[in-house]
């Protein structure tokens, strides 16, 4: 939740509001509990997620804008600021590509690759959730991050075409 949060936050220049968004998420789930949830972890984390939105879209933010922080902007090496700003470009939509070609993937495959991959948990909690053992899980994620490759390159060769 925190590390989803402070992402989020980041993007704002508020990543150290990161524990209060959690904080807010839990109380407010605490206050009215919600009925049939079938994935607590995912519910958690969008709290956690839509609490840290809620903060950069209060008012105060929108009125007062980013904390000025003082820093300079003399470039130490000789890169191009374009070249930085077209990277940073470019590796979003590859994300993007990343995240549409997700569905090549089961449930369980998608959950290994996203949990392992994305969280950086433990093989062996995702391997408790899904009832298998941690090199199955290892296997799942190498397996699944093939297809996702051959579906990306897949993609892109049919948008280049």
């Amino acid at each position: 939740m925190h590390k989803v949060a402070a992402s989020v936050l980041r993007e704002a220049g508020r990543a150290s509001e990161a524990d209060d968004a959690v904080h807010d998420a839990i109380v407010s789930i605490m206050a009215s509990p919600p009925e049939n949830v079938r994935n607590w972890e995912a519910f958690l984390v969008t709290a956690a997620k839509r609490k840290a939105l809620d903060r950069i879209r209060s008012a105060e933010v929108r009125h007062a804008g980013p904390e000025f922080v003082e820093a300079s902007h003399d470039r130490a090496d000789d890169s191009d600021l374009g070249e930085d700003v077209a990277d940073a470009i470019d590796q979003q939509e590859r994300a993007g590509h990343a995240w549409d070609c997700l569905s090549v993937l089961d449930e369980r495959h998608r959950k290994a690759v996203w949990e392992t991959t994305a969280l950086g948990r433990p093989r062996s909690e995702v391997a408790m959730e899904l009832s298998v053992t941690p090199a199955r899980v290892s296997q799942m994620t190498t397996r699944s991050l093939a297809l996702l490759r051959e579906e990306m390159r897949r993609r892109e060769e049919g948008i280049n075409e």
